[in-house]
């Protein structure tokens, strides 16, 4: 990632105007680090070194002049980015995991919904097979008494057809 700043606030001025320096910021890094994490980077280095972009050794200097003395506190701050890394690696795992637990929970209760409806329907349908069968034997009753009825009127009608068939020849004869 690269940042430049143009600095025009230079005193030195020429007879052809103002002398503007560019100041590069740029910096290499793993795959594994966020492009934001990167570019934060960058801008730390860039309002840590304003006040060392001031002195003659970093204006006037030749190339890698101020190596020395800045080193230190890159090394620093690569170190604390590092660190950084790490730690946000770790946030975002947790960040991750409290995503899928949040999930989880959402589904459990989603579920636990469901099953109360479920659990309704089912004492609702077990509420209906009981009145179903009480229905069930009350028409079976029915239904033999009728027969029973039909079966006695028949058994009467056919012992009357008989009798009257049979006892006239009988009684004459006697």
């Amino acid at each position: 990632i690269k940042f430049h700043v143009f600095d025009d606030a230079n005193p030195n001025v020429n007879a052809n105007g103002s002398e503007m320096k560019v100041w590069s910021f740029a910096a290499v890094a793993e795959k594994s680090l966020d492009s934001n994490e990167l570019r934060s980077f960058v801008e730390k280095l860039f309002y840590i070194t304003e006040p060392l972009r001031e002195s003659e050794e970093w204006r006037s200097g030749d190339m890698l002049c101020a190596q020395a003395s800045f080193a230190p506190i890159l090394l620093q701050k690569m170190e604390q980015v590092q660190a950084q890394g790490k730690l946000a690696m770790v946030n975002q795992k947790l960040n991750t995991t409290k995503e899928i637990m949040a999930d989880n929970i959402e589904m459990a209760l989603a579920r636990d919904e469901s099953l109360q409806v479920l659990h309704a329907k089912s004492e609702e349908t077990n509420m209906m097979a009981r009145q179903f069968k009480k229905r069930a034997k009350q028409v079976k009753r029915f239904k033999m008494m009728q027969n029973a009825k039909n079966g006695l009127v028949l058994g009467t009608a056919v012992t009357a057809v008989t009798a009257i068939i049979i006892v006239p020849p009988l009684v004459a004869l006697l």
